[in-house]
C-alpha cells in the first residue's frame, strides 16, 4: 500500500462543517427502520437485508437531525402511538435548510462527510501530513468471504472436504460465530472441485495479504473482523509509531493467530518447526503422518456419530461437489479405450479420489451400524439413497488406470497408500517413518513393504491367489535383505571397518537420528541433584536422550569408582543435548532376576555411534532383527493382507498352508520362532520419556482461522451466553461483546470503552455514535460525552459489562 498524501477541508469548508455538526444530533430511531433485518433462506442460511425507500426513516433517510427538528419529532412520538402523519418538513429550521442547499449541489450519493455536504473540491492537498489511523479508526480493505452461497458450509462438511483435498482449504477458511443448520459454520473460499481458491475470491484484495507468522521483525497492519457473525472483512490500521509519509509504501500484513498454527507447521514455519526441528509435510514424512493420522482419527470419530439424515446429507454434498468432478477428470485423462500414459491428470485429484474411497469405507461401517439399529427404518428412502451412494464411492477403476499413470502421479499415489497402511497399523507400529524411533533399515523396510502391499493389493489386477503368491515372495525377500543389512552393519562395527564409504553406509543402516535438542535438567538429575540411574527408569527413554544419558552415567560411574567429585552437574552448569546418531547396544543387567521389572530396556541400551566405534559397547544384533525387521514386516503383512487361501470363485479353501506365515518369515531372517513370538507379544518399542511439553500458545492474532476441535453439536442452554468479544471494526477504540439471547439465534451487541464507568456498556450503535459525535464536535473525551448523555438510560446496559 502506498500513501499518496492527505487531503483536508479548506478553511471555509472546515469552519462551516464544525458549525453545522454542532447543531445536529444522531437519530435514536425507536422505530428501528435503520436496523438490518435477518432473513433465512431455504437450507438454513441467513442473510441481512435493509429496508429502502424515499424518506422511509424520515429526515430524508439521514441519521443526523437538526436539534430543532428532532425535538419536534420526539414530542410527536411521545404523544402518539403512530406518527405516520408527522411531517418534519413543516418545522421551520434554518440549519436544515442550509444543509439541504449544500446537499442539492452534489449528485445523489456523492456527498462526503457525516452530513454529506462536501465535494472533492472542498478539500486541499496536504503533503506534510503523515497518515496513521489507530487506535481511533480503521478503514475497510474488503470482504474476505463468503462471496457465494456455497462458501458457507457446515463445519463437518468442510472438515471432510479439507481432508480429501489434502488440507489446502484450511489455508483459506475461517470459522464464524453464527451457526448453520444448528451446526458450527465455516467460511470457505476454495473451489469444491479442486480445493484451490475460486475465481471470484481471487478478484478480492484480502486473499493477497500475507501474514506475520512468528517473525518478530514484521508488523501487523491489517485486522480481521466479522460482520453479522458470518462474513469476514479485512481492515487496515496504521499506528502512530509506523505512520506513513507521502510516497511511503508498506506491505500489508495480518496475524492469523494460533488457530492457524497447524497450517504453519504443515508449511514449515510454525513454532515446532523451529523449536523441535519438526519438518514440513513436504520434507518430513514422519511429521506429515502424525498430523494426518490425527485428521483421520477425527474423521472416523465424526462419522461414527452421524444419524441417517446427517450421513445422507454429507454424502450428497461430497458426491455432487467433490467426487463427480474428480471422476470426470480421471475419465478424461485415462480413457478406457486407449492405453497410454497420463499427462493431464493431477496427482492431487488421484489422492483425493483415494481418500474418498477411504472415507467411503468408514461411512460403510456407519451405515452397517445404522442397519443394525432397531430404531432406524432400514427401508427408508434415505437409507436406500445412502447404499446407492456408497457403491459410487468405491475406487473400482484404480487397477485399470494404474499402469497408465506417469511416474510422478504413481509415486504420489504410492505415498497415499503407504499412509493408509501405516495408519491401519499405527497402534502396533508407533511413530512410523520416524528416524528417531526406527533405524534407517526399518524406515526403508516400512516404505518398501507398504509399496508392495499397495501395488499388489490395490493397484494390480489379476487372480487374487496369484497376486498373493508374488506379494509373499517379494515380502520375504525384503525381510531377508533387511536382515542382511543389519548383520552387515554389525560386522562392519565389529571389524572396525568405518573408514571407507561402503562401511559407513552399512553402519548407517543401524543408526537412529534424533534432532539436537537441549535435555532439561529435571530429566538428567533427580530432586536430590543426583544423576538419574539410567537402568531404573521405568519408561522407555527417547533414544537420543538415552544415548547422551548413558555417556554421562559412564562418567559418573568412573568418578565413583575413583572416589572423586564430579566437576559439573549435567543440565545445570553444563548444557547437554540429545545425541544425534545412536545405536542399540547390549549389556548384562546388574540383576538378571529383577531385570525385567527394573526397566523396559532390559539387555539393551542406546549408545552413541562414537561409543560403539570406540569399542566401549557392542551392537545388539538380536534386538535389531526382532524389533526393526521382524515386527515391521510381520505386523504390516499380517494386518493389511488376508492370507487365507481362496478358490477362483472366492470361496475359502481348506488348505492350512498360506503363501505367507510367521514360520516362513523366521526362516528367511534366521530367527528362532519362539523368540519371534516373544518379541511379537512384547510389541514394538515406543520411546516416549521424557514426555513432550505442550507449548502454551496465547492467541496473539485476531482471526479465527480453522481450529481443529470436536465437531459434535451441543444442546443449547436457555441462558444468555457471551459468544464473542473483540475490538469493534466500526468504532475504533471501542470493544464489542456479543450476547446470545435465551431463545432463538438472535445475538445482541454491547459496546464498551475505557472512558466509560466500570461495568457500563452501550447497547446500540446509535448510542455509540451519539457519544463519539459529541466528543468530536466538542473536542473532548468519551467520559465527558457520557456525562452529557448519562440520563439517556436506554443507551446503556450494566448486565453485560465486565
Amino acid at each position: 500500500m502506498t500513501y499518496l498524501g492527505a487531503r483536508v477541508l479548506k478553511n471555509k469548508a472546515e469552519e462551516r462543517s464544525t458549525r453545522l455538526i454542532k447543531q445536529h444530533i444522531v437519530d435514536d430511531n425507536d422505530n428501528g427502520t435503520h436496523e438490518e433485518l435477518v432473513a433465512q433462506t431455504l437450507g438454513g442460511r441467513t442473510m441481512n437485508v435493509m429496508l429502502t425507500g424515499d424518506n422511509l426513516h424520515y429526515n430524508d433517510n439521514s441519521l443526523y437531525w437538526t436539534k430543532k427538528r428532532y425535538k419536534k419529532y420526539q414530542s410527536e412520538q411521545s404523544r402518539r402511538e403512530s406518527i405516520e402523519s408527522f411531517d418534519e418538513n413543516a418545522v421551520d429550521c434554518a440549519v436544515h435548510d442550509e444543509v439541504e442547499r449544500l446537499r442539492h449541489r452534489i449528485p445523489d450519493g456523492k456527498g462526503i462527510g457525516h452530513l454529506g455536504i462536501h465535494k472533492e473540491s472542498d478539500y486541499r492537498c496536504d503533503s506534510s501530513k503523515p497518515f496513521w489511523n489507530l487506535p481511533r479508526e480503521m478503514f475497510e480493505l474488503g470482504r474476505y468471504g463468503p462471496h457465494r452461497p456455497e462458501d458457507r458450509k457446515i463445519k463437518l462438511h468442510f472438515d471432510i472436504k479439507n481432508f480429501i483435498q489434502n488440507f489446502e482449504p484450511s489455508e483459506w477458511s475461517y470459522e464464524v460465530p453464527e451457526e448453520l443448520m444448528e451446526c458450527p459454520q465455516m467460511v470457505d473460499i476454495t473451489d469444491d472441485n479442486t480445493g484451490e481458491v475460486h475465481e471470484l475470491a481471487k478478484k478480492h484484495t484480502p486473499i493477497y495479504v500475507n501474514e506475520v507468522g512468528h517473525n518478530t521483525k514484521l508488523h501487523r497492519n491489517v485486522f480481521i473482523r466479522d460482520k453479522n457473525q458470518r462474513s469476514i472483512y479485512y481492515y487496515v490500521g496504521i499506528d502512530k509509531e509506523h505512520a506513513l509519509n507521502k510516497g511511503d509504501t508498506v506491505e500489508l500484513l495480518v496475524n492469523y493467530g494460533d488457530h492457524y498454527e497447524q497450517v504453519r507447521e504443515r508449511k514449515g514455519y510454525g513454532r515446532k518447526n523451529e523449536s523441535e526441528q519438526v519438518g514440513s509435510d513436504e520434507e518430513d514424512d514422519a511429521a506429515r503422518l502424525r498430523r494426518n493420522f490425527l485428521e483421520r482419527e477425527e474423521s472416523e470419530n465424526d462419522i461414527s456419530t452421524l444419524n441417517v439424515f446427517d450421513l445422507h446429507n454429507l454424502m450428497e454434498f461430497l458426491t455432487d461437489k467433490v467426487l463427480d468432478p474428480i471422476n470426470l477428470s480421471i475419465r478424461r485423462a485415462c480413457p478406457a479405450e486407449v492405453f497410454k500414459k497420463s499427462s493431464t491428470l493431477r496427482s492431487r485429484d488421484l489422492i483425493a479420489r483415494r481418500r474418498i474411497h477411504w472415507i467411503g469405507e468408514k461411512l460403510q461401517g456407519r451405515y452397517q451400524d445404522l442397519l443394525a439399529d432397531e430404531g432406524v427404518d432400514s427401508d427408508s428412502e434415505l437409507m436406500s439413497g445412502i447404499q446407492l451412494l456408497l457403491d459410487q464411492w468405491r475406487f473400482k477403476s484404480l487397477p485399470s488406470i494404474y499402469l497408465k499413470l506417469n511416474e510422478e502421479i504413481r509415486e504420489a499415489l504410492q505415498h497415499e497408500l503407504t499412509e493408509e497402511l501405516l495408519y491401519q497399523t499405527r497402534n502396533r507400529l508407533p511413530n512410523p517413518l520416524d528416524e528417531s524411533v526406527w533405524c534407517e533399515t526399518a524406515v526403508n523396510l516400512m516404505n518398501s513393504t507398504t509399496l508392495l502391499i499397495g501395488q499388489y493389493w490395490f493397484c494390480y489386477s489379476g487372480l487374487v491367489e496369484v497376486r498373493k503368491q508374488f506379494l509373499a515372495e517379494k515380502l520375504l525377500a525384503l525381510a531377508m535383505n533387511s536382515a542382511v543389512a543389519i548383520r552387515d552393519g554389525v560386522n562392519a562395527l565389529k571389524n572396525n571397518e568405518s573408514g571407507d564409504l561402503e562401511s559407513q553406509i552399512k553402519i548407517s543402516s543401524l543408526t537412529f537420528k534424533s534432532p539436537k535438542l537441549i535435555i532439561k535438567e529435571n530429566t538428567l538429575v533427580d530432586e536430590n541433584e543426583k544423576v538419574r540411574d539410567l537402568y531404573d527408569i521405568q519408561d522407555t527413554i527417547r533414544y537420543g536422550t538415552a544415548a547422551s544419558m548413558a555417556d554421562i552415567q559412564a562418567y559418573y560411574d568412573a568418578i565413583e569408582l575413583c572416589g572423586i567429585e564430579p566437576h559439573y552437574i549435567p543440565g545445570k552448569n553444563k548444557r547437554v543435548y540429545d545425541c544425534e546418531r545412536s545405536i542399540i547396544s547390549q549389556y548384562e543387567p546388574r540383576d538378571n532376576e529383577a531385570g525385567d521389572t527394573r526397566s523396559p530396556q532390559h539387555h539393551w541400551m542406546v549408545r552413541s555411534v562414537d561409543t560403539i566405534k570406540r569399542g566401549d559397547a557392542t551392537v545388539n544384533e538380536q534386538w535389531y532383527i526382532e524389533n526393526q525387521v521382524l515386527l515391521v514386516l510381520h505386523i504390516l503383512a499380517s494386518t493389511c493382507v488376508d492370507w487365507s487361501c481362496t478358490s477362483e470363485d472366492g470361496e475359502e479353501e481348506g488348505a492350512t498352508e498360506t503363501w505367507y506365515s510367521l514360520e516362513k518369515l523366521c526362516a528367511e531372517i534366521n530367527l528362532d520362532l519362539n523368540k519371534a513370538k516373544r518379541a511379537l507379544s512384547l510389541g514394538a518399542i515406543d520411546p516416549n520419556w521424557p514426555p513432550e511439553d505442550e507449548p502454551l500458545l496465547p492467541d496473539s492474532g485476531d482471526g479465527d482461522k480453522k481450529k481443529k476441535k470436536s465437531r459434535r453439536v451441543r444442546r443449547r442452554v436457555a441462558v444468555p451466553k457471551v459468544v464473542g468479544f473483540s475490538d469493534s471494526p466500526e468504532f475504533p477504540g471501542w470493544d464489542v461483546k456479543g450476547v446470545k439471547r435465551c431463545t432463538g439465534n438472535q445475538i445482541d451487541n454491547y459496546w464498551g470503552h475505557p472512558d466509560l464507568p466500570e461495568g457500563l456498556r452501550v447497547r446500540s450503535k446509535v448510542g455509540v455514535r451519539t457519544l463519539i459525535d459529541y466528543a468530536e464536535a466538542n473536542n473532548c473525551v468519551i467520559a465527558e460525552a457520557y456525562e452529557e448523555y448519562k440520563d439517556v438510560t436506554k443507551y446503556y446496559n450494566k448486565k453485560w459489562g465486565a
